[in-house]
């Protein structure tokens, strides 16, 4: 049987990574790569490739698109909570693509935790699934708490990705499509430069639906990375008429405005941090 284990650059994964190696299990390390992770993610990939996995991780792209970038401009639409394809066209594709490669059973490791979410408290810590002609999923760390997480890295000198001491409650798209207002707010003081990234984006995916619009392809569109609802309508510069009346757009700026107005005490809140990780990680 051949072991894959999913490697993303989050604390939960390279956890897992150093379970196997504590195991002694075989196992080939692989990452799908967006390309649309954080700068300090990548390095921190190749960090860990280097110190733990001897420079053999595989890296895994969709051969469709440039990644996230690539994917919603040629859907000329971001993704939506009712629409997740990203996940699925940037990860799974390219993972199923590669076991059915493999001529072998395939086990793959997953670093879920339950007490992430409901959705995954409720996954089995080992299951079969009938993808890529079918392989096992196996969650070794499903029962773990944070604390045990960061402890086994403490245990092999490794340190966890920078991006956890700078408010980060996740580690992946930089940022996601589904980001808490919360983190969201954190990464606009610790990476700034993520506001162009978005404004940019935008841009070029206006660029695109006005193109379709205009070849009667799209009737109704709109253009922000974040979802209707995502703030209070109020403070929504667009408003787009839909087949049901109207819907106010948050554009990457308002949500901007809104979150830099915003104090923190007023969103959504977990738990009071010590310091800017919420998983107190500052010395």
């Amino acid at each position: 049987m051949i072991h894959l284990a999913q490697f993303s650059g989050g604390k939960d994964s390279t956890a897992m990574l150093l379970w196997l190696k504590e195991q002694g299990i075989e196992f080939t390390a692989v990452f799908c790569d967006t390309g649309w992770e954080h700068p300090l993610t990548y390095a921190y990939i190749e960090e860990i490739n280097q110190t733990i996995l001897d420079g053999q991780l595989v890296v895994l792209r969709t051969p469709d698109w440039d990644g996230f970038r690539g994917l919603v401009l040629s859907k000329g639409v971001f993704p939506r909570r009712v629409m997740r394809f990203c996940t699925e066209k940037l990860k799974l594709e390219p993972l199923w693509a590669y076991i059915e490669a493999l001529n072998d059973e395939v086990e793959t490791f997953l670093g879920e935790r339950a007490e992430e979410s409901a959705a995954r408290a409720a996954k089995p810590t080992r299951q079969w699934v009938e993808e890529a002609g079918g392989y096992w999923i196996n969650r070794p760390i499903h029962n773990w708490s944070s604390a045990q997480v960061f402890e086994i890295h403490k245990r092999h000198g490794i340190k966890p990705n920078p991006l956890y001491l700078m408010g980060a409650g996740r580690v992946g798209c930089w940022p996601c499509a589904f980001i808490s207002k919360r983190e969201l707010k954190a990464l606009l003081k610790s990476t700034p430069e993520i506001k162009d990234r978005l404004r940019e984006l935008e841009a070029q995916m206006q660029i695109v639906i006005e193109a379709r619009q205009a070849q009667g392809e799209l009737e109704f569109s709109g253009n922000s990375f974040f979802s209707v609802g995502y703030i209070p309508a109020r403070f929504c510069s667009r408003h787009i008429a839909t087949k049901t009346g109207t819907a106010s757009v948050p554009t990457c700026d308002d949500v901007f405005r809104y979150l830099e107005s915003t104090d923190e005490n007023q969103l959504p809140l977990l738990e009071t941090p010590k310091c800017m990780s919420i998983y107190n990680l500052c010395e």
